[in-house]
Parts: C-alpha cells; structure tokens; sequence
C-alpha cells in the first residue's frame, strides 16, 4: 500500500466534490432518458424484404431505418423484417447494407396501419449511407462526418480464420497496424493508428464497446515470463461482434475527450430482431504448428600456439593467432530440432447464438467455449463468452438496449523470451554437443552434465523447462445500458450507462527439488496476486434536431460524460516451499507482500452542432472540456474543439456529369483530443518501507515520487483531409485521405538534481511527436452475377513519424535491448541507433578480424605487434538505421463466389520501411559464442564481420531490414443447397476450411519479422529468443435453424 499526498493544499475533496454533484447530474439525465412518453400514442408497422437486384435473392443483415427516429430492424436470413411503433405521418424508410448502394422510400403512415415497403439493392463497392455511432451515443450517416471512419463487417470476415479481435483487425482498414508479438497461445499484439503520439503513456487506442469504455491493458499479467504479456484486448468474441469501427485520429475523435488521442476501437455486438428465434450454431477444430527451422548450436575445437586444446577457437581467436583450428572438428548440434520442446497444438471450439423477438422487444443470446492447447505442453487457454443483448421499446418514442457480457478464461504459460527458464531460449543458447552417456562421447565438454541434451542448463533436461507454473484465472463481467426517447418530435434524449470489471488471478509455483537452475529454484516458491479492475462510465446528452429553413437542418447536442478507473491489487511472494505443497502457507523465508490501489477519474462536458444543407453539405463544430484527477493541482480544465465539412458535391445540379463517375464527396476535419498523466505523476508522495534499528524492524517512509503541480494531459491536434468517390454503377469505389497530427506537451522525464534531495526524476510536459501521412481504400466489385460474384480490395497506409523535441536541456534517450534505440530529436519515436562499420579482408585469410583496431567508445581491441592490419573500421558516432513500426502497409483482400455454393476468399499483407533487431542472432554470436558466423571460418564474411563488429560495441549488423509478405488468410467455404439444407431441417449448412499465416516472403533472417520480445512495451522492440507466430489450419461446421 502507498501513502500520498498531492502536491499542493488544492484540496482533494474539492475535486470529490464537483465529481459527486456531476454524477448527480448524469444520473438526473439517465433517469430523465428512460421515462416512458405519454402512452397511448398512435403508431404504425412497416414490414417488407430486401432482396439483391441483380439476383432476387434475399439479403440477410440489412440495416433498416426510421428518418429521425431510433426505429429500426435488420433483416433475417429470408431477407424480411418488421418495424412496430412508428410514429403516424411522413416518414423516410431507409435501407442500407454493406456492399450494396443505400435505398430510401418515403411512406405516409396512420394510426395502427400496417405498410410494406420492399426494397431490391444494387451491388456497390461503398456507401455513404452507411451508419456510424458518434461519441454521444447518436447516429450518422458516413456521408454526415468530415473524417474518414474505417468500418468491419464481421459479415466478410471468414471468422474461422480470426479466432481474436486482433485477428480481426489485422490488415482491415489503413492506417491501422497490428503487428503479432508472437506465437504463445493467449500474449498480446501491438496495436497502432496513424503512428505512435507519446514517448511516456501508452499509444494503444481506446476500446468501446456497445458504449461502455473497456480496459485493454496490453500488460495484464504480473508475473515475469521473459518479455511475452497478456492484453484484455483479445478478451473480446469475434462471433458477438457485428462490425467494428475505427475512429482513427482527434479530428475524428475530440469528443471522447481526455482518451482518444491514439484513436478508439468502436465495436458493435449483435442485436436479434423481431420474428421467431434465428439459431447459429457451430463448431470448429483446427491445428497449430510451429513451422520454424531453428539454427544449430556451433562450437570449434582449436589448438594454441603451445599445442593445448583449445575448445572455444572462434573466428575472432583465430585471427588474433590465440588458435588453430583442428582439421574436422567443428561441432554443431541442434537440441531444438533433436529432442524438441514442440508439439503439434490445437484449438477446439464450439458456439451457439440465437436471435429474435417480438414489436416490444428483441433478443440476443450466444455462448461459446473453447481450449486451444499451444505448442508447448505449457502453454494452454480455456475461456468461455457469454452475451445477452436486449432491445425494448418502452413506449412508442423510448427504447433501452442492455448489454451484457461475461467472460471466463484460464490460461498457462510457459517462459520464453528473455530469459533461460525458457525452452526456446535454453536451446537456443545451449552446447553444440548432446550432453547424455549414451549419445555423446566426448565427455570432457560435458563435464559432469548428462542430462541436459544440449540445453543451456547442465543437468536440466528439456521437460524440466515446464515444471514452473505460470498461470492466470480471469473473470470478466461487462453491463451497459443505453437509452434513447423522442421527448418530442425535435428533441432527443440519450442516456448511457456501463462497467467493465476485471477480476482475476495471476501466481507462479516452482515446486521444491524439482528445477536446477539455480539454488533459489531448487528451494521452490510461491507468487499470487489477485486483482480487482472495474472502469465505470456513464453519459447522458439532449439532441436538438429543427429546420432552420426548408432546405437546412439544424442539430444541436450538449451533454456530459463521468469515467472512473480503478486499480486494486493484493500480492504475496514466499520461497523455500515445502515439498508437495503449493500454497503461500507452505512457504518459509524471504516473505513480501504488496497492496494497491489507484483510482482515477475524469469528468468531461461536451457541446456539438451541426448543419445540414440539402442533405449534401454538412458542417460540424463541437468542443469538450474535461478535467481529471490526474492532472497537475494547479492545472484546471483542458479544451477539446473540433470542426468539419462534407460536401457531396457530385449531387450538387451544377456538378459537371462523368460517364463512369456516380458519386463523389469532399471532407476535411481538424479536432484536438488528448492522453492524461498516469496515476500520481502529478503529485509528491511517499512509500513506506522497513528499516532495521538496533536489529529492530520498525515503520519509515521514502520518497516515491517528485510531483509537478502544473503537469497537463498531453494534447494532439490532427488535421485531415480527403475524398470519396464511387464509379462504373458502384462497383468501384475510392477513399483518400491525408492527415498532420501532432502532439505537445508530450510528457518526459526530466532529471533532477542530486543536491534537491528529491527522486532522480520528474515527469514534465515537454516534448513534441508529430505524424503525418496519408490513406488509401480501393473496393472493387468486378463482378456481380448469380452465378459468380469477385468483390476485392486494397487498402494501403503511409505514416512517417518524427519526434520533435524531446525538451530543453534533454539529452537523447538510449533504451531497448543492448541500447540499440533512441528518442532522438529530429528522427522517429524509438528508432534504431549505432555506429555503423565497412570492413575488408585485407590480408585474404578468409578471416575478419579486430586486431590493432583503435579503441572506440571505451572498448578496446587487440593490439599485436607486427600482427594483422585492422579489417574493420567504426563510424566515428552513432547513426540513424531506421525504425521499428513499419510506415507503409500494404494489403490486398479478395473474395470470389460460386453462386451459393462455394465462397473463397484470401488476405495478403504487406509491411515496407521496417527494421528489425535480430537480438537472438546477435546474443548467440556475441556473448554466447554458439552461433555459425562466430565458429566457422566459412561463414560469409559479412556474418562474420557483423560478429566481429559486435565485439567491438556495435550491433548495426544486426539491425536488418524486416519488410515483408504475408499471406495472412485463406478460407473456403461449402454451402449446401438451401433445397438441400431444408431436407435436414436447417435454414443453412456450411463447411469452412481456413488457415493462418500460410506464408511469408521476406529477406530478414531471424525467425520472423514480426516478432517482438517485449509486447506490451510502447517502443522496445526485438526479436530475442521468442517464439514466432505459429501457423493454423481450422475446419468450421456452421449451421442456421
């Protein structure tokens, strides 16, 4: 537990205060957003279908909207639909799907009367009718907003293939970047939009889901696996989802306020509609390999000049004349690939959903359950879903959506990355022999070690790497209520209300006598942590909608937001275990246990109006001011104000006519949106401690942290611009977009002087990040006929970030693995730093070498008189090699179907302009000495000198360019007849073979480009020793009822 005090006598409880009476305020706006209307109003139903011009067959999942009301229904899988409670008059019926060109009928309706309005849909690449939920909780259409929102459609994404929302997201709108850390069942991903905009917080965006903000941390385990880490991400069921939404910048995003600077992830669960329950259910089953050839371990016996046996004669030995190599005695020796930790994983899953309803109220409810066993036998996930989804109408002008998820999950882990418990990591670093009696002969290089079989640790077999267990228990529980009532015919009223409460376990358990690794493993030990995450969140808001005259439309929207988030945690550690126990209480020395707690609140206001001309010109400007307890005492409130305009101006009548254009828009946007301190930067506190007098343990205190009175939320301001165009009948379409964002008062860390008597640092708004890029969506229907239909699409992504002052008095800072990145003023957030090196064979020995090279930056080399000439010269500093986060991305997604009957579609991904750090191959080569290009003269001799160089302190040969490939995706999918389907009473019957990360083309020579040993970290990025993405194939039964 920590003991605080802000830093300035502004009190605490005032801020408690104006938080109660704003809670009192949004709780009046809820209570007032729920209140039944005046019953006995008149009202209508509107039922119809919706069917495919082209082919007359029905369309499933259409969106069918109320004009002005929050009516509306979806189609079924017969394509009809049934819309009850429509108030009496003129009203515009609007039918919108994805793929298909929006339609609208306007029809006259009377009391109780009954009217159909069908509607038959022309294939289309894009739409800009489509429906997108702004930050209030309101609807618009995409033609409305001056930004570009990236939209999914888990319709089109074969879900056999995308078993995470990671998955999902991957390759599916540009300017989005998700990049897989790794192949460990259960870790977590990096996840950008539009470039990274902080060096101090997190640049992962916000997650919403059905209007509940929800916790995503990327670092959500508390034990030490060596890099890998658990994201509440991939908590989320791809088969509730009904689209996502990408809001990708603060021009888009200023109303979320105090959050959304790094862009918000929206997503939308499925909803039932009215009619009779619609059943989904499914199965899968699905394998997981690891299809990597990992390298051998070397090692060269010499002899020395006075004929000893040398058993360590490397290259660089060599050439310094310490050795000779002997004739025919290079060993080498892969414990990977000859007594593997590895196995054939798999993944089980099996679901149901089911929708309906009636007028009143609809429903949907599903649950799924599924184990995937990883490639390691420690390496295992088991979770559950739970989602029930509620529509009601109260009254003819009021609804209430409730959502509610559960989620269940217990997970194990095994070590890898950076550490040596780790299976990987112990072959990789390990001998180039088989340390075992009955295999190996040379018994003096194993000395007493006959059970390792060439892994790192003597006398540590390979199945003795999964005897620590590294677990974690996870209760998930997430509620939202959403209200909407037409108070009158121009006022709207929302309300919402939600949590999302994490509960879960992490613990470790080495038993005693079981694991050599050291004396302290052998003792055994306990670790557990429980822990309690609830984020709470609620908002209301009134919408004014009035003609301001015939042709323009006015909406005026004002309302508030309340956000808290807690964090409370309980650990306890113990060691010496008693032996066949597995609790704290069996443990007997170096006892400690940690509490605790944060709570962090944020208040916002938010005001917005809009104008609508003709239903073709849009203007927007809205601002919102929020204030939290984690900014500075003596900062108050920060502003959030955005503007924007679309114009549609292709349906404009003095706009030119093209024979293949059919529609096009022009937008731009500027908004600012923003990122809070993390809990107590802002204020001086204390930590207590036990210090021992007169052998005595008594209570005292430290300093834990050097406030900043003035610290402020950093703030980033975007600017964007761009078109839409649509062509050839809509069956091309065109998104464009250009964007500035920028960050100031970017929070560092600034040293303080020793002589203050403070911390050795204090964070400080200072610094400035900015990206700019820019965007490009191209859809294509080529095709679209009964019998055969091609949708296809390429979405490309160009982002170049640049960190413009770290701050006055702010000396680069060096970080990551062997120190090889930097936040360097003028280059990119995290790039990759070293002196750069030319090297020659100049005396033709086939060798490298570093003797009689001068000393640079304090590491000496060998100096032999009359020896060799130095082969490999330093640049004099430290030069920039590139980045990390790849700038440019690439994908393409096409979709053939045969009728009906067969659909196949493919993903391929594309990364350009990217580095990676090959830290495996550097470690191996230079501090473990077991790699080839240290051990064998016949290395080429840039691999050689790449190892050499490393000796003498740089790494830049390690630093390789990792552009890529991918073929993320395949899935075939068999439908039978709906004739057929019929006969064994289902409505659908499907077959799906799919699998994942099939291929990858690309120059880089670690194990793959993509992989990163520290997932959860902001910029560090490696490839040490972890385990790369594993490829799966997964067959799919579906079937509807």
């Amino acid at each position: 537990m920590a003991i605080y005090r802000r830093s300035s006598a502004v009190p605490r409880s005032e801020f408690a205060v104006r938080a109660r009476e704003f809670r009192r305020g949004l709780s009046f706006l809820l209570v007032l957003a729920v209140l039944p209307v005046v019953a006995g109003a008149q009202t209508a139903t509107i039922t119809g279908q919706v069917t495919d011009r082209a082919t007359s067959q029905p369309l499933a999942e259409a969106q069918i909207l109320v004009a002005g009301t929050p009516r509306g229904s979806r189609t079924g899988a017969d394509g009809r639909f049934r819309i009850a409670g429509v108030p009496e008059g003129r009203v515009q019926v609007r039918a919108i799907r994805i793929g298909y060109q929006a339609q609208s009928q306007t029809l006259e309706l009377s009391a109780a009367q009954a009217v159909t309005a069908n509607f038959a849909l022309v294939a289309s690449a894009t739409t800009l009718d489509e429906v997108v939920v702004t930050a209030i909780g309101a609807s618009e259409l995409r033609r409305e907003s001056g930004v570009t929102v990236g939209r999914i459609e888990t319709s089109k994404v074969p879900l056999a293939t995308t078993p995470t929302l990671s998955n999902v997201l991957n390759a599916r709108s540009p300017g989005l970047s998700v990049t897989q850390s790794g192949g460990t069942t259960g870790t977590s991903s990096r996840i950008r939009i539009r470039g990274s905009n902080s060096i101090n917080l997190s640049n992962e965006p916000l997650l919403i889901i059905d209007g509940v903000r929800i916790n995503n941390s990327t670092t959500s385990f508390s034990v030490g696996l060596g890099g890998q880490t658990i994201s509440r991400f991939d908590d989320v069921n791809p088969e509730e989802i009904e689209s996502v939404e990408v809001v990708k910048g603060p021009a888009a995003a200023s109303l979320y306020g105090t959050a959304a600077a790094n862009g918000v992830i929206v997503v939308r669960t499925k909803r039932g509609g009215s009619g009779p329950a619609r059943w989904n259910v499914y199965a899968e089953t699905g394998t997981l390999k690891d299809v990597i050839d990992y390298p051998a371990n070397y090692r060269q016996i010499g002899v020395t000049p006075t004929g000893d046996r040398d058993t360590r004669c490397t290259i660089d030995a060599q050439a310094r004349g310490i050795c000779t190599p002997k004739p025919d005695s290079l060993l080498s020796f892969n414990p990977i690939e000859t007594v593997s930790p590895l196995r054939n994983g798999f993944r089980n899953s099996v679901g149901a959903n089911v929708g309906g309803g009636s007028d009143v109220a609809t429903y949907f409810l599903s649950a799924e359950q599924d184990y995937e066993q990883g490639v390691y036998d420690a390496s295992k996930l088991k979770r559950i879903n739970l989602r029930a989804n509620i529509n009601a109408r109260l009254a003819s002008r009021a609804d209430v959506q409730a959502s509610v998820g559960y989620f269940s999950s217990r997970s194990r882990f095994p070590f890898n990355d950076n550490t040596a418990f780790g299976a990987i990591s112990a072959g990789l670093l390990g001998k180039a022999f088989d340390c075992s009696t009955t295999t190996f002969k040379q018994q003096t290089l194993c000395g007493t070690d006959s059970l390792s079989r060439g892994y790192f640790t003597a006398n540590v077999g390979p199945a003795d790497y999964f005897v620590i267990q590294s677990k974690q228990a996870n209760e998930r529980f997430t509620g939202g209520l959403n209200a909407n009532w037409q108070v009158l015919s121009w006022l709207q009223a929302i309300g919402q209300a939600g949590m999302d409460i994490v509960q879960r376990h992490d613990d470790q358990l080495t038993p005693a006598n079981r694991v050599a690794f050291s004396p302290t493993t052998l003792e055994g030990s306990r670790f557990s942590n429980r822990l309690y995450v609830p984020t709470y969140n609620s908002s209301g808001s009134l919408v004014a909608t009035y003609q301001l005259r015939q042709s323009l439309q006015a909406t005026t929207s004002a309302g508030g937001q309340y956000t808290r988030e807690d964090f409370r945690s309980t650990s306890g550690f113990g060691a010496k275990i008693l032996a066949g126990t597995g609790s704290l209480g069996g443990t007997s020395a170096r006892f400690a246990v940690t509490e605790l707690n944060q709570q962090v609140v944020t208040l916002g206001l938010y005001a917005q109006q809009k104008f609508a001309w003709r239903d073709r010109l849009f203007l927007n400007a809205a601002v919102r001011g929020d204030q939290g307890s984690t900014f500075g005492a003596e900062f108050g409130k920060i502003y959030y104000p955005s503007f924007g305009i679309s114009h549609v101006v292709s349906e404009e009548p003095w706009f030119p006519r093209f024979g293949a254009l059919d529609q096009f828009r022009w937008r731009i946007a500027t908004g600012r949106s923003g990122q809070r301190p993390s809990f107590r930067q802002a204020e001086t506190f204390f930590s207590p401690v036990s210090v021992n007098v007169s052998n005595v343990e008594s209570p005292a205190i430290t300093l834990g942290g050097t406030g900043n009175a003035i610290l402020k939320p950093e703030k980033t301001d975007e600017l964007e611009g761009g078109f839409d165009l649509t062509a050839f009948g809509s069956r091309v379409a065109l998104e464009f977009t250009a964007y500035r964002k920028v960050t100031d008062d970017a929070l560092i860390d600034r040293r303080l002087a020793p002589s203050l008597g403070a911390t050795l640092t204090r964070v400080e708004n200072l610094g400035n990040v900015r990206n700019t890029g820019v965007e490009g969506l191209v859809t294509l229907v080529p095709l679209s006929l009964e019998a055969l239909r091609w949708e296809s699409s390429i979405s490309a992504s160009h982002n170049k970030n640049k960190l413009i002052r770290l701050g006055e008095g702010i000396t680069p800072v060096i970080f990551g693995f062997s120190s090889v990145q930097q936040f360097r003023s003028g280059f990119p957030a995290g790039g990759f730093f070293q002196r750069t090196f030319t090297y020659s064979d100049l005396n033709g020995d086939g060798l490298i070498g570093r003797v009689n090279c001068p000393t640079v930056a304090g590491v000496a080399n060998p100096q032999v008189a009359g020896g060799a000439a130095c082969e490999i010269t330093l640049s004099d500093s430290v030069e920039y090699l590139g980045t990390p986060i790849a700038p440019t991305q690439i994908a393409f997604s096409n979709t053939i179907s045969l009728g009906r009957i067969v659909r196949l579609s493919a993903l391929l991904d594309m990364r350009k302009g990217v580095k990676q750090f090959n830290s495996t191959r550097e470690f191996r080569c230079s501090q473990f000495l077991n790699c080839q290009d240290i051990q064998d003269r016949n290395s080429s001799l840039v691999d050689q000198a790449n190892a050499v160089a490393r000796l003498m302190g740089t790494a830049a040969g390690y630093i390789e360019d990792a552009d890529f490939v991918k073929l993320r995706e395949v899935a075939l999918t068999f439908s039978l007849p709906a004739s057929l389907a019929a006969s064994l009473r289902s409505e659908a019957l499907s077959l799906t073979f799919a699998g994942r990360n099939l291929k990858t083309w690309t120059n880089y020579s670690g194990f793959d480009p993509e992989v990163n040993s520290n997932s959860g970290a902001n910029f560090t990025t490696s490839d040490f020793l972890a385990q790369p993405p594993v490829r799966g194939f997964t067959v799919r039964l579906n079937a509807n009822f």
